[in-house]
């Protein structure tokens, strides 16, 4: 083979291999030679072949919910369903896993009570309400379908005697798709599916809820197409979420404390002077669902979000949070009248003790059996830096 072929051979190679640096796999060389004699000369010749193999990028999957909503008017609220099958079918074919939308409707109505599909625009509008509602769900991204017109444009033609009116009839249909970790709009676009129905001067009249039912199929094919261009363009990605954080919280009840009562060796009652602190057992809400209870320690999403702790019988407690690793929340829970006529009762056999009293085994027991159900019913005694519980000659009430 002459320098010349090596050379252009070499460089082929070398053109194949960056051409498909980006999109294939490293490309693989090997070399064969064969040598030959002629006239005591050596001839040597060496081929060169290049085999380079493409890699074929399988995309991320993608799980949207979607939801459907209408803003054409009374006419387009019967066709939301036929509208989410449509656009289900055909997003399916882009292997696109897509959760139904009763049961996004289903999350979006536990995550704000009555909420209904018309009001679905209010909902995802709040970003927060994006996340927590695809994380509920399981979803990647949420692909939100409006209906957002239905018009019709006539015209009068009078030609050889015959009068008629061609109506055109067209559908807008807007979509979005939200990333799931972020609630950003990725994409949006509005496709448009027109039919010209033709009447005569007399007025017949056509079913235009089966003429909108054709017309929204129709869209629902360009969505699609316009989803697979979006999704080609690498428009449809995922965020990387953060990673969760644990956060700790705590409880206590405003202004209430309980006096530290010990019982001696000999079961005489002891009234401290030291005052105990009062948490309450409550549950967590945040954005809108509930994660866990407090005092405890969570882990959740890092961020802004909407904390609100409740617990029956005191007045729920609400913050917007911005959630970090490691951090502590203390929450101030404040009676209503029904909780503090709740709280005097469960804790009247505390008022009933007096210092000093001698106390009988059997009535020891009782007021450690009090004690105890006064814990179970959700309160929890902090004891204040200092005391010690279970040492010296008595033990505290409320430590055993």
């Amino acid at each position: 083979m002459s320098t010349k072929l090596k050379l252009l051979v070499t460089l082929l190679a070398l053109g194949v291999s960056c051409a498909f640096a980006q999109t294939a796999a490293p490309a693989k060389t090997t070399v064969q030679t064969k040598s030959s004699e002629k006239d005591g000369r050596t001839t040597t010749e060496r081929t060169f072949t290049t085999t380079v193999t493409e890699v074929a990028e399988k995309p991320a999957g993608v799980t949207v919910a979607i939801f459907t909503a209408n803003r054409a008017g009374e006419i387009g609220d019967n066709e939301l369903g036929a509208l989410e099958d449509y656009i289900t079918g055909k997003v399916t074919e882009l292997n696109v896993h897509v959760i139904s939308g009763e049961t996004a409707l289903n999350a979006v109505a536990g995550m704000t009570p009555g909420a209904k599909a018309n009001e679905l625009d209010a909902q995802m509008a709040n970003s927060t309400s994006a996340v927590r509602l695809a994380q509920a769900l399981g979803a990647t991204h949420l692909l939100q379908v409006t209906l957002s017109g239905f018009d019709s444009n006539k015209q009068t033609i009078d030609a050889y005697g015959v009068k008629a009116i061609n109506d055109e009839r067209t559908a807008r249909v807007t979509y979005k798709i939200l990333d799931g970790n972020t609630g950003a709009s990725l994409a949006a676009d509005t496709v448009r599916a027109s039919k010209v129905v033709q009447q005569s001067s007399g007025g017949l009249s056509d079913d235009r809820s089966s003429l909108l039912n054709d017309l929204l199929a129709e869209a629902a094919g360009k969505v699609a197409a316009s989803l697979k261009r979006q999704i080609d363009r690498g428009r449809i990605t995922t965020s990387a979420g953060k990673g969760d954080v644990t956060v700790n919280f705590t409880t206590e009840l405003a202004d209430l404390y309980i006096p530290d009562v010990r019982i001696d060796k000999d079961n005489t009652v002891r009234m401290s002077e030291d005052k105990l602190k009062v948490s309450a057992v409550a549950t967590i809400e945040v954005d809108g669902l509930a994660v866990g209870t407090a005092p405890g320690k969570l882990t959740v999403k890092p961020g802004l979000h909407k904390l609100r702790v409740v617990r029956e019988g005191y007045k729920p407690w609400e913050r917007t949070v911005n959630f970090t690793n490691g951090q502590t929340l203390n929450v101030g829970l404040e009676m209503s009248e029904a909780g503090y006529a709740r709280w005097k009762e469960s804790t009247a056999f505390i008022n009933d003790l007096k210092n000093g009293a001698k106390l009988t085994d059997g009535q020891v027991k009782v007021l450690e059996g009090q004690a105890k159900m006064f814990e179970n019913s959700g309160f929890k005694v902090n004891t204040k830096e200092g005391i010690t519980i279970n040492a010296g000659p008595t033990r505290s009430l409320f430590g055993w």
